[in-house]
């Protein structure tokens, strides 16, 4: 039997060879760089979300009896046609470059109405909406609890207008989210009507927020 001896390469098929090589190593490279790694996460342990509520809003709702009171810790200042909520941030995780995530508050709004009919003792009505959480996705919302009982999205946030800064102060990095705008969607619109006898069409423009978070060590 005759042994068939292997053909050693030309230089013709080595060059291609060395070609090739090239290609895949630089596929292999392209590739790894289109996947992106894993976006750091940064823990927030404070500090404040403050809303600004639309004065047309504020108009309305005091126009129908109804008073948006503060459920401590939240404080509220008056302002001349309106009034500014402050909802301290307890913390959340967001990511570090595009900040989507979630921040948590404590606090929230009590939202009440009173009535003083003519045959019987003054009488209220109220609707709680407690301990916020700002998701930020694609299509950002807040949730809230609902009269102490299941969490829900009770509003829309829009950041077409918003202005994100880092900045650093007394050693620690802070993250300012301002120009928030903030609509009450359906479900929140509909519980108000129900619980007041109201007649809202959602959404409804509550105001403008601005968060202030301080990035934890």
């Amino acid at each position: 039997m005759r042994a068939h001896a292997q053909a050693l390469p030309t230089r013709r098929s080595s060059s291609l060879l060395l070609f090739a090589a090239a290609i895949v190593v630089v596929l292999a490279l392209w590739l790894v760089g289109a996947v992106p790694a894993r976006a750091a996460t940064v823990h927030l342990n404070g500090v404040r979300t403050t809303l600004t509520t639309d004065p047309a809003t504020t108009a309305l709702l005091f126009g129908a009896g109804i008073i948006p009171l503060p459920v401590s810790p939240t404080a509220v200042t008056p302002t001349a046609h309106a009034a500014s909520y402050t909802f301290p941030i307890t913390g959340g995780r967001v990511d570090a470059k595009t900040l989507v995530g979630s921040i948590y508050h404590s606090g929230g709004l009590l939202l009440a109405h009173y009535t003083t009919p003519t045959t019987m003792p003054t009488s209220w009505q109220a609707l709680a909406l407690t301990k916020f959480t700002i998701r930020i996705t694609a299509h950002p919302f807040l949730s809230a609890i609902v009269n102490g009982a299941a969490r829900a999205p009770i509003a829309d946030l829009d950041l077409s207008k918003a202005k994100i800064t880092r900045f650093v102060s007394h050693h620690r990095t802070f993250v300012r989210i301002a120009g928030v705008g903030v609509a009450l969607n359906s479900t929140a619109v509909g519980a108000i009507n129900t619980t007041f006898g109201t007649s809202l069409t959602a959404p409804v423009t509550l105001g403008t927020a601005t968060v202030l978070a301080r990035v934890g060590r």
